[in-house]
């Protein structure tokens, strides 16, 4: 990113009217260089008898060090960004081969075949429902998994849509809420799921974790073992 500054009014006059009225209709801003040379230019172009401002020049002397000072910072931050970013790549790449524990409620269909994801229940519930949506965000089933005791279960979604349809491939939502003993609201209930990681996309945006033919970000891994 490199950084601008406005053209002084007095840089261009100094000029001439011509090299003025085309610095100011390219680019009014200008990068640090261009702006060294336009001040450099009004010192040597200036009347020796009727000399530039001592005000005026300190002005534009301050607008200078702010333009260095913003560009070392760019520059600085740009070297953290990098080498953070490099941080994060190695840090992936070690967690090739490992078990991952990840948010399970977004799951991959491929032929009819979905993932299967646990849940855990901290009580006996007396109705639990899987609510499954597509990437538009519209639900195509809604499954009742009927009342299940208190600790950790497994679901698995079949592929299909209520009326025992096939779904095409793609990314599905998976949301599950349990009904308490006490009734209530349903409230709902975290899926996570577990997988080998095969590789590391570091070209995408951002990199992501290869499982099982899942692409999971760093902000959805849970633990690992």
């Amino acid at each position: 990113m490199s950084t601008t500054a406005a053209v002084p009014s007095s840089l261009l006059s100094a000029l001439g009217p011509a090299t003025a009225t085309s610095t100011a209709a390219t680019s009014q801003p200008v990068t640090q260089q261009e702006f060294l040379t336009l001040f450099v230019a009004q010192l040597q172009n200036q009347d020796p008898l009727s000399p530039m401002d001592p005000d005026q020049l300190t002005a534009e002397l301050a607008q200078f060090s702010q333009l260095e000072q913003l560009t070392n910072i760019n520059q600085a931050m740009g070297g953290l960004t990098k080498a953070a970013q490099q941080s994060v790549d190695v840090g992936m790449l070690s967690l090739v081969g490992k078990q991952i524990h990840y948010d399970g409620s977004t799951i991959t269909l491929s032929g009819g075949k979905a993932p299967a994801v646990s849940y855990t229940l901290a009580q006996a519930a007396t109705d639990v429902q899987a609510t499954i949506t597509d990437s538009s965000g519209t639900v195509v089933r809604t499954i009742d998994l009927g009342g299940q005791a208190a600790g950790t279960h497994t679901f698995q979604f079949d592929g299909t849509d209520g009326k025992g349809a096939t779904l095409a491939d793609g990314t599905y939502t998976v949301a599950l809420t349990a009904s308490g003993p006490l009734g209530g609201t349903p409230a709902p209930v975290s899926l996570v799921n577990s997988g080998t990681v095969d590789g590391v996309d570091l070209t995408s945006t951002p990199p992501v974790l290869l499982v099982g033919g899942q692409r999971i970000t760093l902000d959805q891994v849970h633990g690992v073992d």
